[in-house]
């Protein structure tokens, strides 16, 4: 083979993969001239996307750690309810505080006591309007709380038995104080209903106390004074009076055992010792 023609073709290869390799970055300029800013603005997107979820699921962290933390530190029945306005975005949170609410209301309200005794400061009691309130708030802290664990559990009442039949047992207490027997049995009722054979203890708990209701709903008549029983007369025991011939006797018999010297026992004479045997007796 003649070696010019050898290397005459071996040139004309070398050309043709320039031109190749030549039309190939030419294509990917182009490419990138044309699409290249549109990629680059999905893959900035795609990196703010990830760090617009980072922080937003670290702040979520710390809203949360202070949901619980705020929860852990209110004590009051006002400041508990604020907690579950202010994280009403933390069911579980706000659940909590409203039924922790409506227990401490209950329990003022069966206290009697507005405002508890402090220190030398005596106790507020409540008043017919503050009684209402208190009740009204109560009533309601329990309701939102049943709702809000219901909706936790999708609508299913014996998934949120837990947390539901303590607000519907609070709910009948507040009925009660309220005066409202037949409103407390009818919640009572259906406590019962809810816990069925799975909670035996709950059923039972509600049953009794749906009894004790009633009983209560019973008006105790107390009878008249005109219908009490009269005592059966009684003597009178006489007692010694100055100027009474049984006082002045008892007052001159003292006179008298003081004058003898007769108030107290004489003395009993020592025991003697036996007299000495003479000699000549005995032995």
């Amino acid at each position: 083979m003649d070696p010019k023609s050898t290397d005459k073709r071996r040139l004309q290869q070398v050309q043709t993969q320039d031109l190749t390799e030549s039309r190939i970055n030419d294509d990917f300029v182009y490419w990138l001239k044309k699409n290249g800013s549109n990629y680059l603005l999905v893959v900035l997107l795609a990196a703010c996307a990830a760090l617009g979820y980072n922080y937003w699921q670290r702040k979520n962290v710390e809203k949360a750690s202070t949901a619980w933390s705020e929860l852990g530190q209110a004590e009051m029945p006002d400041s508990l309810e604020r907690v579950a306005k202010e994280h009403a975005d933390n069911p579980q949170v706000a659940m909590i505080a409203l039924l922790s609410a409506g227990d401490r209301r209950l329990a003022q309200l069966r206290s009697g006591e507005e405002i508890a005794k402090q220190g030398d400061t005596p106790a507020k009691l409540f008043t017919d309007e503050s009684r209402k309130i208190f009740q009204d708030a109560a009533y309601e802290d329990y309701l939102k709380a049943g709702e809000i664990a219901v909706k936790l559990a999708n609508g299913n009442k014996q998934q949120a038995i837990s947390v539901f039949l303590p607000t519907i047992f609070g709910r009948a207490a507040i009925c009660e104080s309220r005066g409202d027997f037949e409103g407390s049995k009818r919640l009572l009722d259906e406590a019962a209903q809810l816990a069925g054979d799975r909670w035996p203890s709950y059923e039972k708990l509600a049953k009794w106390r749906a009894t004790e209701t009633l009983t209560l709903a019973t008006p105790v008549e107390l009878p008249l004074t005109a219908q009490l029983p009269t005592p059966a007369p009684t003597t009178p025991v006489q007692v010694p009076t100055p100027g009474d011939d049984l006082y002045e006797a008892a007052l001159k018999e003292q006179a008298a055992q003081n004058a003898t010297g007769t108030t107290e026992p004489a003395p009993s004479a020592e025991p003697t010792a036996p007299p000495a045997a003479t000699p000549g007796q005995g032995g």
